[in-house]
């Protein structure tokens, strides 16, 4: 009998201990229970620590999901269930749109949040008083000289053409050849 007494209270500790629903008292009239998970749209991981807030006109009651981002509420008709998680974009549900099919195995996907920052240049000045000096007395690009970064191998300037015709091109052939004689004539 000892034996048994053991069994049922091991029993009773494994299913308590593995049940995950959480106790919640707010039941009233015509409300129903509402169970529901809250997972990210593309691993389909849960989301720890998600909250759910219950908005029916101006009462709000907020909600924290387990680890496993289960929940546990008591929702009527009208109320809004809304979803928001750090680094996820908040998704709102009423209530009235949810089959009832589906009161104990909610699903609720949300979809990561992210910022799209413009572009940066990091300049290597210690201070902006510095930047400015530099900046002020640059006239143009290849005058500013940043220490650890050789200069740019390009230059602003318009190259000069080496013959601008083929008479020019053949005199300056020729003026080569007569630096060594100075009378030379063509």
């Amino acid at each position: 009998m000892a034996v048994f007494r053991w069994v049922v209270a091991g029993l009773f500790a494994v299913i308590v201990f593995h049940t995950r629903a959480q106790l919640n008292f707010q039941y009233r009239e015509g409300t129903f229970m509402l169970k529901g998970r809250v997972v990210d749209i593309k691993t389909k991981q849960p989301v720890s620590l998600a909250s759910v807030r219950i908005c029916n006109g101006s009462v709000q009651k907020n909600y924290a999901c387990d680890p496993e981002g289960q929940f546990v509420v008591y929702v009527s008709a009208s109320d809004t269930l809304k979803v928001s998680a750090v680094g996820y974009i908040a998704r709102s549900v009423a209530v009235r749109s949810i089959d009832s099919t589906r009161y104990y195995t909610l699903q609720i996907e949300l979809i990561q949040d992210f910022v799209k920052l413009k572009e940066v240049v990091v300049y290597p000045y210690r201070s902006v008083d510095e930047f400015k000096e530099a900046f002020i007395q640059a006239k143009n690009q290849n005058k500013v000289t940043i220490h650890g970064i050789e200069p740019p191998k390009y230059s602003n300037e318009v190259p000069k053409a080496k013959f601008s015709n083929p008479v020019t091109f053949i005199y300056e052939r020729l003026r080569r050849k007569r630096a060594a004689n100075p009378d030379f004539k063509p």
